[in-house]
Order: structure tokens, then C-alpha cells, then sequence
């Protein structure tokens, strides 16, 4: 089994890392272990990973939010946690958590966790050959990634060929005319020339999709291409999310989930630009009306709504009060002192404008009264 372990305290890191390699029985490796939860995600895009063992409570984040995150990428990952605190079990098995380990950790429900973990792996292993219908998944908010059927990532021969994947992708509801597609991947080339181009990445992109099991993926009708595969995609999940009428927390933290980045952004596709502050922007007001009207918030969910909110639309003064009001609402002083900062940081020094008296005042206000 491959396993990454992520903890805030480096002294449990290393404790739960030499228990791991006394159980001989297993075939473990370590692939990482981290302090930080997100930089965990690097080694994620690149490595294999069965299991990950994660603290429950660390400062910068909460390990929920964080295993909500990892099986919304990697949907088969297991999740362990490891935590000093058991009031968060029920939420922990509701997201389908393997197992939940109270610290210290012993080593008879080590050993349970990874035989069960085991298990699940074996019996994976066991069905996968018949399991023909599963399809790819493309990632497209913020670095653009297409999992094949094994859920390993698919290498692209050139620029091109991945461009023409997703230009096809996000136009397959309609057959695409030959010169249309070499008017926007070849703008610049002269029309036999274009031509060649697009014969030759259509023929890099047949290949790579037949070696994924599509036995026909691109139709050519009349000079007309269309994309024929079935993929699952984020994109689409997040469209869905867009056009329900009422949200909860589960479809919030979805959404939060799914957004990693702008559409394509990495990419800079100009065909992909409207899209991109379309969804944008309906991200930025489905969360906005969130965390203004409905009652009774998660206290945690909403702080990261606002700072999804402030990440997506980094110089949105509405938005930098509506986060400084909430850590003063939680007594938050260290908190509200650093985004008081960031504030002053990014209006004052990146953009040259003051702070607006809202924020002044009620910065002020607070810090009179701790």
C-alpha cells in the first residue's frame, strides 16, 4: 500500500511513520508525510497514493474540509483519520472514511486499520478487470489534468493535441466544421499548412483515446469532427451545483471542492475566456448570497467560502469586509490582525488606493475593545 500521512505536529508524524514500518506483515511505503495539508496534493498529482492518514484538527485547516478535497480529486483514495478528538467520528464515517484512529494510536487498531484498508485494496484489485465502464475525468478548474480508466493521468505527446482534446470536449454537443477548428488552434498558419496540423494532432488524439478503450472517439461527418467518449468531468458536476435553486452545506462544500481555480486557466485558451468569467462570476454570487442569507452558518464552512471568495476575486473590498467582520464576530484577534494586514498589503502597496473607512472602522472598533 502506498501512504501519505498528514499532521500539523511533526512529532506525530514521525511516531505514526515508525509504527507503519514495524508492521511487517503489510507492504507499506511511505510515499510522504507532511505538516502542511496542501502540499501533500503535488505528490498526489503525481504518485499513486491507496491511504492517507490524516489529523482531524490542525491550525490552518480542518481535516474534513481537507479529505473532502482529496476524494473529490481521487475518489477512490481511502481516508484514515488520526485525531486526539472523537466527537468528529460520525462526521468522519459520513464521508466514508476507512477508519478513525484516536491519539495516541495503538498498535492493535494500527493493525486493524491497514487490514482493512488491505482488504479494500485486494477487493478493488479483484474487480477492476471487469469493471470496463468506468470512464475518464477530466479536471479543468486550475491545472488541467484527464485521469484515464485506471485513474492514472494521461500523457499528452504535444501542446496541441491537448488543446484539441479539450476544444472538442467542451464542444461535443456539436460537430465542429474542419476550418473552424484550424481558425482557432492555427490562427496564424496558412490554410494547407493548418490543415496538415490538424490531420496529424487528430491522428495523436485518436491514438491516445483508443489506447483508453474508445474504439471510434472522434466522428468525421462531412468535414464536420465530433468528439465521441464518454469522460465525466468537474465541469460538468460544477454546472450541475450551478443550477439548483437551493444549496446546504454539502452542495456548498462541493462547490468549494470543485473550484479549485478559473475554467482552463493554466491553459490560456482564448475560445475558453468567456466561459471562464461566466462560471466565475456565478461561482462568486452563488457564494456570496450563501454566506449573506442563509441562517445559522457552519462557522468553519463560511470562513472558507469567504476566503474562496477573496482567492477567486482577490481586490473585492466588499469582500475583504465581509472576512474581517467574520474573524471579529469570532474573536479571532491574531487572525483578524494578519487579514487586516493582507488588506492593507494588497490595496495600499499592490494597488495604491486606501483602505476603505468600513474596514478601517470596524478594525479599529475591535482592537480598542481586546
Amino acid at each position: 500500500m502506498n501512504i501519505v500521512i498528514i499532521d500539523d505536529e511533526k512529532m506525530a508524524v514521525d511516531v505514526l511513520s515508525i509504527m507503519l514500518k514495524k508492521l511487517m506483515q503489510f507492504s507499506v511505503c511511505i510515499k510522504g508525510t507532511y505538516t502542511n495539508a496542501m502540499d501533500a496534493f503535488a505528490l498526489l498529482e503525481k504518485e499513486r497514493v491507496d491511504v492517507v492518514f490524516l489529523d482531524m484538527e490542525m491550525i490552518d485547516i480542518h481535516g474534513l474540509h481537507v479529505a473532502k478535497k482529496l476524494l473529490t480529486r481521487y475518489p477512490d483514495l481511502q481516508i484514515i483519520f488520526v485525531t486526539a478528538h472523537s466527537q468528529f467520528a460520525v462526521d468522519a464515517f459520513e464521508i466514508e472514511a476507512t477508519d478513525y484512529l484516536l491519539k495516541p494510536v495503538r498498535e492493535n487498531r494500527l493493525l486493524k486499520a491497514l487490514t482493512k484498508a488491505q482488504k479494500i485494496c485486494n477487493q478493488r484489485l479483484e474487480i477492476q478487470p471487469e469493471n470496463e465502464k468506468l470512464t475518464m475525468y477530466a479536471h479543468t478548474f486550475g491545472s488541467f489534468r484527464l485521469l484515464d480508466r485506471h485513474r492514472e493521468i494521461v500523457k499528452w505527446r504535444t501542446r496541441k493535441v491537448r488543446e484539441l482534446f479539450l476544444y472538442l470536449w467542451f464542444h461535443k454537443k456539436r460537430p465542429l466544421l474542419n476550418s473552424v477548428i484550424m481558425e482557432e488552434l492555427w490562427p496564424e498558419a496558412e490554410l494547407e499548412r493548418a490543415g496538415a496540423n490538424l490531420h496529424t494532432t487528430i491522428y495523436q488524439l485518436r491514438k491516445i483515446l483508443k489506447e483508453n478503450g474508445s474504439e471510434n472517439p472522434i466522428e468525421l461527418v462531412n468535414n464536420h469532427y465530433q468528439l465521441n467518449v464518454e469522460i465525466n468531468s468537474d465541469y460538468e458536476d460544477l454546472m450541475q451545483l450551478l443550477e439548483r435553486e437551493h444549496h446546504d452545506e454539502q452542495s456548498i462544500q462541493h462547490l468549494l471542492n470543485y473550484y479549485e481555480g478559473d475554467f482552463l486557466v493554466e491553459e490560456e485558451y482564448p475560445w475558453a475566456t468567456q466561459m471562464q468569467l461566466r462560471l466565475k462570476q456565478s461561482v462568486l454570487h452563488m457564494l456570496e448570497m450563501y454566506v449573506t442569507r442563509a441562517n445559522q452558518l457552519n462557522p468553519l464552512l463560511k470562513l472558507n467560502c469567504l476566503q474562496k471568495m477573496l482567492e477567486v476575486d482577490e481586490f473585492n473590498e466588499q469582500y475583504m469586509f465581509l472576512l474581517l467582520q467574520f474573524l471579529i464576530e469570532q474573536n479571532k484577534k491574531q487572525d483578524c490582525t494578519q487579514c487586516y494586514d493582507m488588506i492593507q498589503q494588497k490595496l495600499q502597496e499592490e494597488l495604491g488606493v486606501p483602505v476603505p473607512d468600513n474596514i478601517n472602522r470596524i478594525y479599529a472598533e475591535y482592537m480598542m475593545k481586546v
